[in-house]
């Protein structure tokens, strides 16, 4: 009973968190991927994505979409990690997203860059987890870390 519960405040939370999105958002381009392995099932995410020509203060969309040998999904939970954004100076905010069948899709902010040159430098770094099988019966929420850089 707990552990429904405990799933029913979890889906509640993430309807809640991905409800509003964003319109006319600049899009981030995946540049790299990522594997996390659960038992026998492995997952291949995209983890890595880089923002050019940025308007400071403009909503950035980007999808993370996985593939699993096993079964895989859905996203359990999605957020900012310790150090949101980097490097000292760098600050934004999450603007909305939705769950999609096989991945996120999510639209944040800068508020301000670290200044370089003609112009800044910024990186946002997120969390996902992702419901795994196992591969004998189990499933685990598999935190995927995703980091999103801008450099101008």
């Amino acid at each position: 009973m707990k552990r429904l519960v405990m799933f029913g405040a979890v889906a509640v939370a993430l309807v809640a968190l991905f409800l509003p999105s964003a319109a006319s958002a600049q899009t981030a381009v995946r540049e790299s991927s990522c594997t996390e392995t659960a038992g026998t099932n492995t997952m291949t995410y995209d983890c890595g994505f880089n923002v050019k020509n940025y308007v400071l203060g403009a909503p950035v969309t980007f999808t993370i979409n996985w593939a699993c040998t096993g079964s895989c999904g859905p996203a359990t939970s999605f957020g900012l990690r310790s150090n949101g954004f980097t490097p000292a100076g760098v600050s934004g905010h999450m603007m909305g997203g939705k769950l999609l069948t096989d991945g996120v899709q999510l639209t944040f902010a800068f508020d301000s860059l670290k200044k370089t040159g003609s112009g800044g430098t910024g990186n946002a770094h997120f969390v996902m987890n992702v419901n795994m099988d196992d591969g004998s019966g189990g499933t685990t929420s598999m935190p995927c870390n995703i980091d999103v850089h801008l450099g101008e």
